[in-house]
């Protein structure tokens, strides 16, 4: 059973292990370690019962805005509902915190973390052209965090 936890600065290394696993364009470590400190943060660790992080999310709340800046699960724990678990958890505590809606951006490529991100609600609202550096597409998603339930 997967756990969910707020992540610190003593997990930075297994989650810059698990973005530079994951992501075409990582952040750095240094980058990942100042959302930790960062008091709009909301930065989510999935962990399994022996401990071992399996997953992050990152998003910032801006006024009544959640903006999700990067999710992740490492290889060899995807399509077990870990992502999907996380983002809902997510959701929650942005929930928790007066935030009213929800933004991302991701690869069009990215079919599967599209398929989960639909999953928990999210709708499409519009393409931003070129966005990443090698010229893919951004697709914009969104969805109203109070408006319908997170569970």
């Amino acid at each position: 059973m997967t756990t969910f936890r707020p992540a610190g600065p003593a997990d930075i290394d297994d989650v810059y292990a698990i973005e530079q696993a994951c992501s075409l364009n990582p952040w750095t470590r240094d980058g990942l370690a100042a959302e930790t400190a960062n008091p709009n943060a909301l930065f989510l660790l999935a962990q399994t019962p022996e401990n071992q992080i399996v997953g992050f999310a990152c998003a910032v709340i801006v006024l009544d805005e959640l903006h999700i800046l990067e999710t992740a699960v490492k290889p060899g724990f995807r399509g077990n509902g870990v992502g999907t678990k996380l983002m809902l958890r997510l959701l929650s505590d942005a929930a928790g915190k007066n935030a009213g809606r929800a933004y991302l951006e991701v690869r069009g490529s990215n079919r599967s973390a599209i398929r989960v991100y639909e999953k928990c609600g999210f709708g499409r609202d519009g393409v931003r052209k070129g966005y990443y550096q090698d010229g893919e597409d951004a697709v914009l998603m969104g969805r109203a965090l109070r408006a319908a339930p997170l569970f």
